[in-house]
């Protein structure tokens, strides 16, 4: 397989890879939103791929909103441990749903990636952060024949930089439409948890704002989906993915006390609980020609 890097205007990072043996091959960009929403966007990602034959990736939960615009395959989609019975995606939205996710098509997929914090998720949705936690919900069931328009108008775009900017000038709009009083204490009090890995005493969050334990679950919870406490353990679970893929290959058990665990085997159940496979497994299971996790780990 071979790989280039490089850097182009309005985009971060731009990777693209082919498998010479096969002609499988895939494109990945990724971009900054504009400074008028740097509160609402974290990041855009654009991927492309044509794999020549059905892809299956596992998905975990993230720790982030994330707004998928497809306009490739369809995507079947279907959590972890549930009937095989799957539902077909084009655009929709992930929140902070606790189950690891299975997802496929038939070879040929184009979307962006648009990672959103979870305050924002009124903001720019106009609907509550707590709908989001069951599972992925279909962008036109939120934003009705809207969704499909804006598809359309993105497939016609001929690079992911102008396909950045039109997503990005749509999310102004919708900043500018809905306002929902997003509290910023809420907004704190997340960014503090993200900072700091989810290592911190949701008690002392409270007081420091000057709320009580249950004020302070509550609010958090009407305006982000979950708990405070969930919200640290989820973001405790991804500060562990990282470091997983990191190329230094840090032990589980090292890993373990970096992200705040009791012990390793603290760290296992936890990690099993959100990707429904172990730390080792997932380490050592990936594409060779492509980006993602294949689901055969938890297949097998």
């Amino acid at each position: 397989m071979s790989n280039t890097f490089m850097s182009s205007p309005g985009l971060q990072h731009q990777s693209v890879g082919q498998n010479e043996l096969d002609g499988s091959l895939w494109e990945y960009c990724s971009g900054k939103p504009s400074l008028a929403l740097a509160d609402w966007v974290y990041s855009y990602g654009g991927y492309r791929e044509n794999a020549g034959q059905p892809v299956r990736r596992l998905e975990v939960p993230k720790d982030r909103v994330m707004l998928i615009l497809g306009f490739g395959d369809r995507l079947q989609i279907q959590p972890v441990g549930a009937s095989p019975v799957s539902s077909q995606y084009g655009a929709f939205v992930v929140g902070f749903g606790k189950q690891p996710l299975i997802t496929e098509h038939d070879g040929m997929q184009s979307c962006i990636e648009v990672e959103l914090p979870p305050w924002a998720v009124s903001q720019l949705l106009g609907t509550p952060a707590p709908e989001f936690t069951q599972g992925p919900i279909h962008l036109q069931d939120i934003w009705g024949n809207k969704a499909q328009l804006l598809i359309e108008q993105l497939s016609e775009l001929p690079t992911w930089q102008a396909r950045f900017a039109w997503v990005d000038r749509m999310l102004s709009e919708k900043a500018s439409t809905f306002s929902t009083g997003v509290l910023p204490e809420i907004q704190w009090a997340w960014k503090q948890l993200d900072v700091h890995g989810g290592c911190l005493s949701i008690r002392q969050l409270a007081k420091t704002i000057g709320w009580s334990d249950r004020y302070f679950a509550v609010r958090f919870r009407e305006q982000v989906g979950i708990t405070p406490k969930a919200a640290a353990r989820r973001i405790r679970f991804n500060r562990s993915l990282r470091l997983l893929e990191a190329p230094d290959c840090l032990g589980l058990s090292a890993i373990a006390a970096i992200c705040g665990y009791s012990d390793q085997s603290h760290f296992t159940r936890e990690f099993h609980l959100f990707s429904g496979c172990s730390p080792r497994a997932y380490r050592s299971a990936r594409f060779t020609d492509l980006l993602g996790t294949p689901s055969h780990i938890i297949d097998a």
